[in-house]
């Protein structure tokens, strides 16, 4: 993981290895992005080595949000354990591990018989330790909450011959309706065997932020007919301001007559946006069209 690290910048790892095969298949980690989290503090906890790992990120002032990341094993008698494993952890933590807002991974079995195809539930389906790992931490699986009755698979066999919705998002039910943008699509990683289950979340409690200020795009600084109407606006609001003198009032000062130079040069850029934006439209439009 040092080395994933030391090629990006931007990333950090926290991960569990597989503790029989830690260079190889298995293990589990949570990928964070500097540039869009805050990774100064991370709080994390294995739960289960190479199985499960639970972390805890501050997300929007001192709110706090964690994740835990599990990746079920094949064997059915392990994978109904590791559950039970979990919630143990938790409860007899005393609070020391927090129960995760957002449970994610391979989960290595479907709980109904329409994410698997042929459908059908298995013996290792749906177990009961899992239903009562989910009862304790209150979440839902959020994307068949979003689609209650769409058909869609995250993994295939390699002749397309079995499929399941194996790899899941859980969230508490505030994140559930705080959720969108819920998606399940192929990569070029890993298109012959798992697809990508991703989703949005977005914090209802931060306050409203608006479009901003408007801006002009500054490569109209080199377009002269923008800047002759610039000049003339300029010339035109200095010889305002020479004319007030001592005369001036609410309504005809200095500040009246920069308010109105900015006005001018707004709506001269706007309309010079538009007209480059236009041309440029119609280069588009001839080069797709030869």
């Amino acid at each position: 993981m040092r080395e994933i690290e030391t090629c990006y910048k931007d990333l950090l790892v926290v991960n569990t290895a597989h503790p029989d095969n830690p260079a190889g298949a298995g293990g589990v980690a949570l990928i964070f992005n500097k540039r869009l989290t805050n990774t100064e503090v991370l709080n994390t906890h294995i739960l289960v080595p190479g199985r499960a790992i639970l972390t805890t990120m501050n997300w929007h002032r001192n709110d706090e949000i964690t994740f835990l990341a599990v990746y079920g094993p094949n064997d059915v008698l392990e994978n109904r354990e590791m559950w039970s494993t979990i919630e143990t952890k938790i409860r007899d933590s005393g609070g020391t591990i927090p129960k995760p807002d957002v449970l994610l991974g391979d989960f290595n079995f479907v709980e109904d018989d329409i994410d698997r195809f042929p459908a059908k539930l298995n013996d290792s389906d749906a177990p009961a330790t899992f239903d009562s790992l989910k009862r304790h931490l209150r979440v839902a699986d959020g994307w068949r909450e979003t689609n209650p009755s769409t058909i869609e698979y995250t993994w295939r066999s390699s002749a397309r011959d079995k499929l399941s919705r194996i790899d899941r998002i859980y969230l508490t039910r505030g994140l559930t309706l705080a959720s969108r943008n819920w998606k399940i699509d192929l990569t070029d990683l890993n298109k012959h065997d798992h697809s990508r289950v991703s989703t949005e979340i977005v914090n209802i409690d931060a306050p409203f932020i608006g479009p901003g200020r408007w801006s002009m795009q500054s490569d109209l600084l080199e377009d002269e007919e923008f800047m002759t109407a610039v000049d003339v606006a300029g010339k035109y609001a200095l010889s305002k301001i020479a004319e007030l003198g001592a005369a001036r009032n609410e309504s005809n000062n200095v500040q009246a007559v920069y308010r109105d130079f900015k006005t001018a040069v707004i709506r001269a850029a706007k309309r010079h946006q538009r007209e480059r934006n236009c041309r440029r439209n119609a280069n588009i439009e001839r080069l797709n069209t030869e």
